[in-house]
């Protein structure tokens, strides 16, 4: 720390000696600043975790056939209930048909016998027949009614059969593999496609030994991908295993995160950072106050109408703060928060205090 505080001290000498010239006439630049706050910090980790699809499955067939034809290809994106595969549904379409002339035949008798019953019901009230008839005449509607009811059942089952011979997907998302060819059989429960959606990802990291007891289900995690470090993804603690691996000694915790937007694929390494039980009190700026120039960090406060930056080393995030140190920052210090990308060490500045109304300037 001491070597690179050296370093950054003369970089800034050999900055300001350059520019002394340089700012003589030059305008003060208008900057907003906002002070220097203490406030409480959780403990932070980063640990690199590898992203899952939250819902990642191989498509099955419900019904028996032959592959007609395959209507999604692979790799493509598939709105719930578009089709992937068709099964050939000719003989299943005959079938069906076939049971539906028969429910109507049923239906027919069903009627028939409804109205042999109501005659025979009157007659009986009349003393004109004896029990036994009017037994057998309410019988036998029963079993008419239920030979309906069963092969109208039967029908309903086919009708469901013959429109899961297109199969679909249950969900939206990406067909993976196809795993199907044309003029293949399937059967029952035969995997054909495999689909993924990514509108929520797990992370899956591993909880060191000594972290035991200091995370919680509920906390909310940060997710930085190497793709996009600049805009990190919020995701949440959703699971955690209180049982160590045998192989690595840490402890499987699940991360679920938003990732509506796509930004993240499956697979893919990611750094989480997570917030623990301990915390401490610590001095606090905005992100937008922190300035990376090479492998230096620092914050612009102003000092005599100048631009002076402070070397510091940041740690634990809360929303838009992040925890900070370095030489000579105290609490209600103003720091650039906007035009800081404009200024340079020894620069003229015109302030703008973030909360003052209006935007009032000073010098």
């Amino acid at each position: 720390m001491k070597i690179q505080y050296k370093n950054f001290l003369l970089v800034l000498i050999v900055l300001i000696l350059a520019s002394v010239s340089f700012t003589q006439d030059m305008p003060p630049t208008l900057v907003v600043t906002a002070p220097v706050q203490k406030i409480k910090f959780n403990d932070q980790i980063t640990l690199v975790g590898r992203t899952e699809a939250l819902y990642d499955s191989r498509i099955s067939s419900k019904v028996s056939g032959q592959v007609a034809s395959i209507i999604a290809l692979e790799g493509n994106k598939i709105p719930k209930d578009g089709p992937l595969i068709l099964i050939d549904s000719s003989r299943m379409a005959l079938t069906l048909a076939a049971k539906r002339a028969q429910a109507q035949q049923a239906n027919a008798q069903a009627k028939l016998a409804v109205g042999i019953r109501k005659k025979a019901e009157d007659l009986w009230e009349q003393k004109l027949i004896s029990e036994i008839r009017i037994d057998s005449a309410r019988a036998l509607t029963a079993v008419a009614e239920e030979r309906y009811h069963e092969l109208l059942a039967e029908q309903q089952r086919l009708e469901l059969d013959l429109a899961d011979c297109t199969i679909r997907a249950p969900f939206s998302g990406y067909t993976g593999k196809k795993l199907v060819s044309v003029g293949e059989w399937v059967a029952v429960g035969d995997p054909v496609y495999e689909m993924t959606n990514l509108t929520k990802i797990k992370v899956n990291v591993d909880l060191p030994e000594r972290y035991f007891g200091q995370l919680a289900v509920g906390t909310e995690v940060t997710v930085l991908s190497s793709t996009d470090e600049e805009k990190p993804l919020q995701g949440t603690v959703t699971g955690f295993a209180p049982i160590a691996t045998q192989e690595t000694h840490t402890f499987p915790v699940i991360v679920t995160v938003d990732n509506s937007e796509g930004r993240l694929g499956s697979g893919m390494l990611v750094r989480a950072v997570l917030s623990l039980k301990a915390s401490f009190s610590g001095l606090a700026v905005s992100k937008d106050a922190i300035v990376r120039q090479g492998n230096q960090t620092m914050v612009y406060t102003i000092t005599d109408g100048k631009a002076a930056p402070i070397p510091v080393t940041t740690s634990s995030t809360q929303g838009d703060l992040v925890a900070i140190t370095g030489p000579g920052l105290t609490e209600g210090m103003p720091v650039v928060v906007r035009g800081n990308e404009r200024i340079f060490p020894g620069a003229p500045v015109m302030t703008t205090d973030a909360a003052a109304p209006n935007g009032a300037a000073k010098q």
